[in-house]
């Protein structure tokens, strides 16, 4: 089967893609192929109940890093979707743009200001459908493919018990509330926003219509073929073959968007990668590109479990007093609180890392009130192993929003089934420990110190065999916890960065029918959930290629 354009996963990106592609050219052949199943017929796929379900189900590529040596030598999963709408299919649904600042950093590093805040900004209102239509028009959309709502806005019969007690909380510790943190301004308490819609998961298959574009699921793509043939003696993509040895051609573009872990193995596959590596598996070297596989980053994370106090008030879910059904409609929080880190602290880390990887620091990243940690407080012991939820407990997320420690990703072999091999390398870097361990602290002093909360949390429960924390622990007892216990939020990205694999134009250095459209292409670590960033991308993307097929 030929196609114009060939789509390697359709997950999130290539879904969004392939959409846009089709509304505005109908004209076009367009073939995603996607390695997953179709979900739709799975009812764990549509409603918060089902969603832990989905984990390690075959929904779940749970991928498996190397033993990590900064986390006491323990073998992480990373949860990465293996279906039809990728990501999109098992997320918890949380939508949050990058702070503004994380982004232009992006377009200054690559010299593009399509990249920055404001030139991805038309493609963030175009992916959107906001819930408040008294919000800023510059700033949001109110007629994209995804319905956007905050807990409070989804059902008038679902207010949590503990909203208001969480934000005064903050507030006391000097957090101050931000009116819309999905601005370019991500600092302060801010709403929790989500893409649940009346309490069913807004997949991208479903939400961005695919009439018109033929799918082959459970495609495991082996590689692309490249051939010569291509502008200035350049290579060019002329087809993708599956692992069964099916061989499907491309007339204009290959467009790889099969992830931050999937993507690197393919272009390695491909003959696209380190030599040395491509060697040591007899893959003949197509173009050496070393920075194929590396710069992978993610948002690593602290999670606590609080014990509440006369839990038969009704404040966490599990209690039979929230037994409503609205309850269940997305995931049970109210809050995302995104702090920076006094200079004091940050700044000495910095300087250390500078020394230690020789490379100058981000000016930026030491901007006063830049927010570099974010908090969840989440009103259930959501996947926390042992732990009924009966109403007794609430547990929060502390995560890095800028991660600054890098890993890699490669192939273990030249076998297209085996998974790519993973050491993601958290918590490498010194301004990662001070800032987690800051923002985990400030978390123990919102929910144990404060007078807004004094009635309601009794205290941490620590894991089996491990010291509980307070906000007054030392920096050695918080960094000891999170080495024992600390786990990434399954957002991976930078695998394939724009500037060392890729153009502004997304074309995989060497090969210019060739591109990639998904979290690999990152060239930097971007704060908040990933699902609003990925969606402007690939909306930006599109253009992209447009105007390229048009200028062709």
């Amino acid at each position: 089967m030929d196609a114009d354009y060939i789509i390697v996963g359709g997950g999130l990106a290539g879904c969004t893609v392939a959409s846009r592609l089709k509304q505005r050219c109908p004209s076009l052949d367009i073939l995603i192929l996607e390695a997953g199943s179709d979900p739709s017929s799975n009812p764990n796929t549509q409603s918060f109940p089902g969603l832990f379900s989905l984990l390690g189900s075959d929904l779940d590529w749970a991928y498996s890093t190397e033993p990590q040596t900064n986390t006491g030598n323990r073998v992480h999963t990373v949860h990465s979707g293996k279906a039809l709408g990728g990501g999109s299919v098992i997320n918890f649904g949380g939508w949050s743009r990058g702070d503004a600042t994380d982004y232009d950093d992006w377009a200054r590093m690559v010299g593009d200001q399509r990249w920055s805040y404001e030139g991805l900004l038309p493609y963030f209102r175009r992916s959107e459908s906001f819930f408040d239509a008294n919000a800023d028009p510059k700033q949001h959309g109110f007629d994209g493919p995804i319905h956007v709502t905050s807990v409070s806005a989804s059902d008038p019969n679902r207010k949590y018990p503990l909203r208001e007690p969480i934000k005064e909380a903050w507030n006391q510790i000097g957090v101050s509330s931000n009116p819309d943190g999905c601005s370019g301004d991500l600092s302060g308490v801010c709403e929790f926003l989500e893409t649940w819609r009346d309490g069913k998961r807004q997949a991208a298959h479903q939400a961005y219509s695919l009439d018109g574009v033929p799918l082959v699921t459970e495609a495991i793509v082996h590689r692309v073929e490249l051939t010569d043939g291509g502008p200035t003696g350049q290579k060019t993509a002329s087809a993708v073959l599956l692992s069964d040895g099916r061989r499907f051609q491309a007339r204009k573009e290959v467009i790889l968007a099969a992830g931050t872990l999937r993507t690197p193995q393919i272009l390695m596959l491909s003959g696209v990668g380190p030599a040395n590596t491509l060697s040591q598996h007899a893959i003949p070297t197509v173009i050496d590109a070393p920075e194929v596989g590396k710069n992978l980053n993610d948002h690593f994370a602290l999670y606590q479990l609080y014990q509440l106090r006369n839990p038969e008030r009704g404040l966490a879910l599990g209690s039979p007093v929230l037994s409503d059904p609205a309850f269940t409609k997305g995931f049970p929080a109210d809050w995302a609180i995104n702090q920076d880190v006094p200079a004091d602290i940050l700044g000495a880390a910095v300087r250390n890392d500078t020394a230690r990887f020789g490379s100058p620091a981000n000016e930026s990243f030491l901007k006063p009130g830049r927010p570099l940690v974010e908090t969840l407080v989440v009103y259930a012991p959501a996947g926390v192993p042992g732990v009924p939820m009966d109403g007794s407990f609430i547990m929060t997320s502390v995560m890095l929003l800028a991660s600054t420690s890098r890993g890699t990703v490669s192939i273990r072999s030249a076998l297209p089934t085996d998974p790519p091999l993973v050491d993601s390398n958290y918590f490498d870097t010194e301004a990662d420990r001070v800032t987690l361990i800051h923002g985990s602290r400030r978390t123990m002093q919102a929910l144990l110190d404060t007078s807004a909360l004094a009635d309601y949390i009794e205290a941490e429960v620590p894991p089996p065999g491990l010291p509980a924390l307070s906000s007054q622990s030392s920096n050695d007892a918080f960094e000891a916890r999170i080495r024992a216990t600390g786990l990434a939020h399954h957002h991976p990205a930078g695998t394939a960065a724009m500037g060392k694999v890729v153009d502004p134009d997304l074309r995989v250095l060497g090969i210019p029918n060739l591109r990639i459209v998904d979290a690999s292409i990152l060239p930097l670590s971007i704060g908040g959930h990933p699902q609003a960033t990925l969606y402007a991308v690939a909306e930006q993307a599109a253009d992209i290629i447009l105007e390229a097929g048009a200028q062709a």
